[in-house]
């Protein structure tokens, strides 16, 4: 697959606001999840606000590079006025605006997070939990707008809206839990990593089911290998295998093993790798969203 100048831009950017929401995602329950590690909390608030001011500065930049694409005149066509208003009234406008809203709120909560509260039980004031689910809500919500998810019915966007929350989630959670593994006691660390095992062993579960049937709703699972959406589909099949066997390895495997050797070097390298299989999922990702449509469709 040959790509312009201007495709390559959107996948970037689109990668780019992929990895901001689940930063912010995954950081904001991380925040949760960490409320006793006063630490590290510092740290899960940076990863929070930068992933939502990368998320914010990709959304803007995707929607001025779907202008220039259009456009093919160069970079200062990108603001060309009667262009620029043509997409502000078209889906991407609409996305866009639901992008900027929802990271806006969740940079507005990120500043109450542990105020005052970093020894709590919960960690999140009601008005900062309030911005923070309204800011999530509308960034799962932008997915609405574009995409195949338009011409289904209410049921299969609730479906595809739990997928890309999940999915969010538990990416987003990596680099967190890389901090425990660095940063916090071996006792902590395994309690953590354990718990938050139990909690993927669940979400997990759900996020496979939503993804099967949506993929079969869309493609009734025909021309897989002879279409360019079943190849990708299939790309990312096998990445989702080697990061579950990757994550039933440090639940089965790492996570035991820190506290019998009491060090936790070994889990720290497997999850960046696992983060790395991460970020080649959010590519594939893009690629589903900004290039390549079911063959149904």
């Amino acid at each position: 697959m040959m790509l312009t100048n201007w495709e390559i831009a959107q996948l970037l950017t689109r990668w780019l606001l992929y990895f901001g929401i689940s930063s912010v995602v995954g950081g904001l329950f991380a925040f949760c999840l960490l409320r006793h590690q006063s630490a590290l909390l510092s740290s899960i608030k940076r990863y929070v606000r930068g992933g939502a001011l990368i998320g914010l500065a990709a959304t803007i930049a995707y929607f001025f590079i779907l202008v220039g694409g259009a456009m093919e005149e160069g970079l200062w066509s990108m603001f060309d006025p009667e262009m620029v208003s043509i997409y502000w009234d078209s889906p991407a406008g609409s996305t866009l605006i639901a992008n900027v809203i929802g990271y806006c709120l969740v940079i507005i909560a990120s500043f109450t997070l542990g105020s005052d509260r970093a020894f709590s039980l919960w960690p999140f004031s009601r008005l900062a939990l309030m911005v923070a689910s309204l800011g999530i809500a509308s960034l799962i919500y932008s997915f609405s707008f574009t995409g195949h998810a338009t011409e289904q019915a209410w049921y299969y966007q609730i479906i595809f809206f739990t997928h890309i929350l999940i999915a969010a989630w538990w990416l987003g959670l990596l680099f967190p839990l890389w901090l425990v593994a660095r940063k916090s006691t071996h006792q902590e660390s395994n309690r953590i990593l354990e718990r938050f095992g139990e909690l993927a062993a669940v979400a997990v579960l759900i996020l496979i089911i939503c993804g099967a049937w949506m993929s079969y709703v869309l493609t009734g699972w025909q021309d897989l290998f002879s279409s360019d959406y079943g190849f990708w589909l299939l790309v990312k099949l096998a990445l989702v295998v080697v990061i579950l066997v990757m994550a039933a390895y440090h639940k089965l495997h790492l996570v035991p093993l820190i506290l019998k050797r009491g060090n936790t070097f070994l889990i720290q390298k497997s999850i960046l790798m696992e983060k790395m299989i991460a970020s080649s999922i959010l590519v594939v990702t893009a690629i589903f969203t900004t290039f390549v449509g079911p063959p149904m469709h």
